[in-house]
């Protein structure tokens, strides 16, 4: 079969005060028609998808692929680069019964995003329920990830100045915190480094994040 090939055209943001410009994510749906005879179909069923930028933008950026079944669960941890082969131990099927609540969505209508004492008390909720649902579920792994968006938009002078000790049950893994610790908010500001300027980036960051486990409107209607 030929591969089918698309030309996307994604929104790309430009930083103000800036000469940086960043690409915003793409949320793109892959369906298959016809159906598969029983007995071919094996524990998983895996396809391949390839992703890339024209040559003049690749030494600036690289392209991220995340993974979203119809039912609304993952089916791989996290993100993979398009350097990166996934290994079968990640495409194996994980508690697919699991029916876990997520209790701090949707946030409160009055909810703001460029005000860090909104996301400390929203940090407070994200804990609270993470360290209390089942580390092989892929609801943890989201939630891990979720945490620490919300603790640096929290807290986005770490790991320096004053921050509250967060519950030791949640390790600091995952794509977002690894890269901040390494490059602090170059890592998702390019040289931007105003609170409010921040704040939105790590916000536009959250929204994409959380519609992988709450596909609904992020704010409750009142």
């Amino acid at each position: 079969m030929t591969p089918l090939t698309v030309t996307l055209y994604p929104t790309v943001h430009v930083v103000q005060h800036t000469q940086d410009a960043s690409i915003q994510p793409l949320c793109i749906g892959v369906c298959f028609s016809g159906t598969l005879l029983r007995h071919l179909v094996h524990s998983i069923v895996p396809i391949q998808i390839s992703v890339s930028i024209a040559e003049e933008y690749s030494s600036f950026t690289t392209p991220v692929i995340e993974s979203l079944a119809l039912d609304g669960y993952p089916t791989s941890e996290g993100s993979i680069s398009k350097n990166v082969c996934a290994q079968p131990s990640l495409l194996e099927p994980y508690n697919w019964h699991l029916d876990i609540p997520i209790t701090f969505l949707p946030l409160p209508s009055n909810f703001n995003p460029t005000n860090s004492c909104h996301w400390s008390r929203l940090l407070e909720q994200i804990q609270c329920w993470l360290v209390n649902i089942p580390l092989e579920s892929q609801h943890w792994m989201w939630g891990r990830n979720t945490f620490w968006f919300t603790f640096v938009a929290t807290y986005p002078d770490f790991p320096s100045s004053t921050w509250s000790m967060w519950d030791t049950r949640i390790p600091l893994q995952g794509q977002f915190i690894e890269q901040w610790l390494e490059d602090g908010a170059a890592s998702v500001l390019g040289v931007d480094h105003s609170h409010k300027g921040l704040l939105e980036q790590i916000w536009a960051e959250f929204c994409t994040h959380a519609m992988l486990f709450h596909p609904e409107p992020l704010f409750s209607v009142d």
